[in-house]
């Protein structure tokens, strides 16, 4: 009985992971481990524990980790792993030793494509800004500023989002080339 007490109070700083008394109750943790896995999740355990410690439901160590590691098959493989790199998703490092090398060599490859693209589409967003504030210091100069000094300020301004927006479009099409040599 203090082996599973030590176990909870260990697993428990794990983090938090909401779990109604409902789902406590019901008690399929070969299930609930298998999901995880699926997910790709480090063990919650410890926070399904304390989450079901309000219910005075312990959960069964045993069966969530058969299921986990059931989950995990599914989850480290080459496919999940580019699926996972393309969309961005951290790898917590869950996969068996035999499994690792495969799945993180497309984790990597799907990893590049989506860096790829989070970049064009910031540096897209970044140029539609500049484009925008020049149309508002174009929009200042219409309305002849005081003073000559207050025109060449407006006039510096704008040269300075027109170079970021001409050294953005060259960026950005180094960012497309690069992107569309990609193999798929």
């Amino acid at each position: 009985m203090k082996t599973i007490g030590v176990l909870l109070a260990t697993l428990a700083l794990s983090g938090c992971a909401a779990m109604s008394e409902a789902e406590c109750r019901t008690g399929d943790w070969y299930g609930v481990g298998e999901s995880d896995g699926r997910a790709g999740q480090p063990s919650r355990l410890g926070s399904y524990a304390e989450a079901c410690q309000k219910a005075g439901v312990l959960p069964d160590p045993a069966e969530y980790s058969r299921g986990r590691e059931r989950g995990l098959l599914s989850y480290c493989t080459p496919e999940s792993g580019y699926r996972a790199g393309v969309s961005g998703q951290s790898y917590q490092n869950v996969c068996m030793p035999e499994r690792q090398a495969a799945f993180l060599q497309e984790y990597e490859r799907g990893r590049v494509r989506y860096e790829l693209r989070r970049d064009i589409d910031a540096l897209e967003q970044d140029m539609s800004r500049w484009s925008r504030e020049m149309q508002r210091v174009d929009g200042l100069l219409a309305k002849k500023p005081a003073n000559e000094e207050e025109r060449r300020k407006l006039l510096r301004e704008r040269d300075g989002y027109e170079r970021e927006r001409r050294d953005g479009r060259m960026r950005l099409l180094i960012l497309q080339s690069r992107y569309s040599l990609l193999p798929d």
